[in-house]
């Protein structure tokens, strides 16, 4: 088991990278956007452009966001349990840039629960 110091690291790491794909992916897609709008090229090739588009999109969003699970815990706010949710609670769960609504596996509460880097 690692350190807190260690952990917290790690998770910061994460979440750096998990910000740097996100940014990377979003660019990418849009430049595949870009190009099939302003090229003069065949209908078939323009929508394979935006397909793939999306595909990097879609893929890049769910790496950052897989990153950012495995990236510490979150915390109740009614009893200060931290857990790691599932990944379906985690993608459904509306959020804000530290919270997230979640369901506490402990008490059983629905709330916007507080993103911790440790465990």
């Amino acid at each position: 088991m690692m350190n807190p110091m260690q952990e917290k690291e790690e998770s910061k790491k994460k979440i750096i990278l998990s910000v740097i794909i996100c940014f990377l992916t979003i660019l990418s897609g849009v430049t595949f956007i870009i190009l099939a709008s302003a090229l003069e090229i065949k209908t078939w090739l323009r929508i394979l452009l935006i397909v793939i588009a999306l595909i990097v999109i879609i893929g890049g969003i769910g790496a950052a966001a897989a990153l950012d699970l495995m990236a510490g815990t979150f915390e109740c706010p009614k009893c200060n349990a931290r857990f790691v949710p599932t990944t379906a609670a985690y993608i459904a769960g509306p959020h804000t840039v530290t919270k997230r609504k979640l369901k506490c596996p402990n008490c059983g509460k629905i709330s916007y629960c507080k993103k911790r880097l440790t465990h």
